[in-house]
C-alpha cells in the first residue's frame, strides 16, 4: 500500500486511521456535505470503520484511486474527505471529489486540499486529465472546482440518489504532461 502524506499551509492530506470514524461519521453526515456527497454518508461507527478500511485497501497511483483524510493542522480533527478516483456514472471518468464539514466551510479548506492533491496526482501519477460534476445549484463546489483551474464542458445527466440529475461536466488538463 503507498504511504501518501501531503502537507498544505493548514491542512495534512493523509491515509485514513482507525481512530477517525467518529470524524468521518460526523462530517459525513453535515446537511452540506451529506447533499453534494450523499453515497459517502455514513450512520455508524461500524460503517465508517468499514469504509476506513476499504478506502485505504483502494488506494494506488496506477488506476488511480486515492482518497484521504482532510485533517486540519491547528486541531488535529479530520474534517474532511479528498480524493480521484474512476466515476462509474461517466464512463469511468477519474473524477476529483471532496467535502469538508460544515463548520469549515468558507476558509478555503476545499481549495486548498484539492489544489495540493491535484498537483501530487498529475506529478506521481500518468493521468493527463481530471474530471468534476457539480449540481448547478451548488454554487460553492462550482466556485471551488473554478479557482482550480477546472474549466465547464457540458451538462450531463446522471443517476444520482435514484433519480436522473443534471450535473455540470468539467475538465482539467494537465499541463505539464
Amino acid at each position: 500500500m503507498t504511504n501518501i502524506r501531503i502537507e498544505t499551509p493548514n491542512l495534512i492530506l493523509r491515509q485514513y486511521s482507525l481512530s477517525d470514524s467518529k470524524d468521518v461519521i460526523f462530517y459525513s453526515q453535515q446537511p452540506k456535505v451529506a447533499y453534494g456527497m450523499s453515497d459517502m454518508v455514513l450512520h455508524n461507527e461500524s460503517k465508517a470503520l468499514s469504509w476506513i478500511n476499504w478506502i485505504n485497501k483502494k488506494i494506488n497511483t496506477t488506476e488511480p484511486f486515492i482518497v484521504l483524510a482532510i485533517e486540519n493542522k491547528t486541531n488535529g480533527i479530520c474534517i474532511g474527505v479528498v480524493g480521484v478516483h474512476p466515476k462509474d456514472e461517466i464512463d469511468n471518468e477519474v473524477e476529483l471529489l471532496y467535502g469538508v464539514s460544515d463548520n469549515y466551510q468558507n476558509k478555503g479548506y476545499a481549495t486548498e486540499a484539492s489544489k495540493a492533491l491535484i498537483q501530487w496526482t498529475f506529478e506521481n501519477t500518468q493521468l493527463k486529465s481530471l474530471t468534476a460534476i457539480v449540481k448547478p445549484e451548488n454554487i460553492p463546489s462550482k466556485i471551488v472546482i473554478e479557482k482550480l483551474g477546472f474549466e465547464y464542458v457540458d451538462t450531463k445527466v446522471i443517476l444520482y440518489d435514484g433519480d436522473m440529475c443534471k450535473f455540470g461536466y468539467y475538465k482539467l488538463y494537465n499541463n505539464h504532461s
